[in-house]
Parts: structure tokens; sequence; C-alpha cells
């Protein structure tokens, strides 16, 4: 058994969670989780929007940056202190009024270091629509805030 569970996972992401009201705001949901991958739905929303409808890349970078948390901690297994030390992200079409899908997978997980991509979609495509990597430093326990669950 993983150490998040949908609920666990949800309860991160939602007010008295380990992630800021920022987060909170995006009112994102825990689709799936296992130690392979974990997925999240940002829901469409006006206040992360761009006149026209198209979901601001700025959210998006929230989503990237906190999923790539969540599945590093997924698969230590523990709730892990993360620093972000990269994370590139490439626009490669827009999302207009939908929901869009984060799916992020751990790459290399190392002692004080892990490695993380993210595919974004539109809710029902599996045509990518951005793609985030990322670098996270893995601190010691009790360093920093993310560190219960």
């Amino acid at each position: 058994m993983g150490f998040f569970t949908l609920e666990t996972a949800q309860a991160q992401l939602s007010p008295g969670g380990n992630f800021g009201p920022w987060i909170w705001d995006l009112k994102l949901k825990a689709e799936h989780v296992s130690a392979e991958s974990l997925r999240l739905r940002l829901p469409y929303d006006d206040r992360i929007a761009r006149p026209g409808g198209v979901v601001i890349g700025q959210a998006m970078m929230a989503v990237a940056d906190t999923i790539m948390v969540l599945a590093i901690s997924e698969r230590l297994g523990r709730p892990a202190t993360l620093a972000t030390i990269s994370l590139t992200t490439n626009f490669l079409r827009a999302a207009v009024r939908q929901d869009v899908i984060a799916v992020a997978r751990v790459k290399k997980l190392g002692r004080t270091t892990a490695f993380g991509e993210v595919d974004f979609f539109v809710d029902g495509s599996d045509e990518p629509i951005a793609q985030s990597l990322s670098t996270f430093a893995v601190l010691p326990d009790g360093v920093g805030a993310f560190n219960r669950a």
C-alpha cells in the first residue's frame, strides 16, 4: 500500500493541508495515486484564465510544483521536505475553458535530489498541452513545513 490514498492526497490540497492558500484556491482534485504516477485535475475557472478563456501558465506551473511534491512523497513513502531547484515548463497549445489534467512521474529519486516530469492534457484528450521538468532537493526530515500527513 502506498503512502497516500486519494483522500489523504486531497486533504493535502485542501484548506488545512500542507500547501498555501493560493494552492487551495486552485481547487485541485486528486484523481489517481500510485508509486508510478499521480494525477490531479485543475478545474477551469475564469479566475485562472486570460481573456478568451485560456488557462494561464502561472496556474499550471503551480500545479506542476505541487503535484511533484506529492509524487515524490508518495515514492518515498513518507512526508518529504522538498525545495524546488528548477522547474521548466514548455507550453505546446492552449487549454481554452477546459479542465486541465496533470500527470506526474518521478523519473529519478536519489538520497538528496529528485527529478520529475509532469504532462498536462485537457480533459478528455491524450494530446499533451504542456510538459514540466523539475528538480527538487530532498531535505532532512523536519526542516520544512511539509513534514506531516
